[in-house]
């Protein structure tokens, strides 16, 4: 009886898990070329990344499977005392229903065009796009009840 009520009171928990805060980045600024690295740059705003983070504990970060953007979920890996776990931005809808069960603060570094489908997702608003060349711009969603309130961000970094 002891263990049932023990295993019910943690399906109860992780049940009603959402997370408090989801940052959405965009990858810093690239090289060219298929699948490119970082550049110059694109390492500095990596870096300045974390400075952008309530401190806010646990934190789970997730990264598509491409160097830009594992390259600057990395930054923000070892500054936060993290591991980056790799999503499919292909499969946005199924990811989104898998973020809504965590809790904590999650931070998904992304793409242009899959930061702002996440950012609908999340907060089932409407979401202007990303200009290709826009890598100062980022989302902010926090939890208020029910729903998620979105802040559609600048960064500035000296």
């Amino acid at each position: 009886m002891r263990h049932l009520i023990i295993f019910l009171l943690f399906c109860t928990h992780f049940a009603h898990a959402e997370p408090d805060s989801i940052y959405l980045f965009r990858h810093s600024e690239k090289e060219k070329g298929p699948n490119p690295h970082l550049t110059h740059a694109g390492k500095q705003r990596a870096s300045q990344l974390s400075s952008l983070i309530e401190g806010s504990k646990p934190v789970t970060l997730y990264s598509t499977d491409y160097n830009r953007t594992l390259e600057t979920a990395n930054a923000l890996a070892k500054d936060l005392g993290v591991k980056v776990q790799v999503y499919n931005p292909r499969e946005l809808v199924q990811f989104t229903q898998d973020i809504l069960i965590q809790s904590g603060t999650i931070i998904i570094v992304g793409h242009s065009n899959t930061s702002v489908e996440l950012a609908a997702l999340f907060s089932e608003l409407a979401v202007d796009k990303m200009a290709e060349s826009e890598f100062s711009r980022y989302f902010l969603l926090q939890r208020t009840g029910q729903n998620y309130h979105l802040s559609d961000l600048q960064m500035t970094f000296e």
